[in-house]
């Protein structure tokens, strides 16, 4: 009887070590699935705000401090304004899987403002319903548009960065 409640017994802790043994690889998985899926997901807001966000603000920033010299809400020389409209189609060409469904819709209502105004200062005043009011106004709108969002990408990068224990 002894012999056969110790192999009752040995069984039993042999049958809870390797239920234990599963449940725990288990987890393991579970967690590990978890860690790669938030550094995946770390390295696409860092790539959105590194290679979309960070240069479109900026080509925002420059004409707003430009502006500034000149008394106005967004300025620029017509050369420039149509290498930054070059410079930011690459951006959003390349980047657009970064942007937000409100910043793209943004960009495009933008853009032909834009253009219109870099040809009306070339001297073809193809665009002549398209006023430079509307593109001062535009361009407000996204570059807030472009502003808040990247806060909001910030704020669960840095986020995500402390719960990695990252700084």
């Amino acid at each position: 009887m002894a012999l056969e409640t110790l192999s009752d017994w040995l069984t039993t802790i042999g049958l809870a070590g390797l239920t234990g043994s599963i449940a725990g690889a288990v987890i393991n998985y579970a967690f590990e699935g978890r860690k790669f899926k938030r550094e995946q997901r770390i390295t696409h807001l860092k790539e959105s705000l590194d290679k979309f966000y960070s240069p479109l603000i900026f080509h925002f920033e420059n004409m707003k401090s430009w502006g500034k010299v000149w008394g106005q809400p967004y300025a620029f020389a017509t050369e420039a304004l149509g290498s930054k409209i070059g410079d930011m189609n690459e951006i959003m060409r390349t980047g657009l899987r970064f942007a937000s469904a409100q910043v793209e819709t943004l960009w495009y209502e933008w853009q032909p403002f834009a253009v219109a105004v870099v040809e009306r200062r070339r001297g073809q005043d193809m665009y002549p319903h398209l006023t430079t009011e509307e593109f001062v106004l535009h361009s407000q709108r996204l570059h807030e548009a472009l502003r808040a969002h990247r806060e909001e990408l910030e704020k669960e990068y840095n986020q995500g960065m402390g719960s990695e224990g990252h700084r």
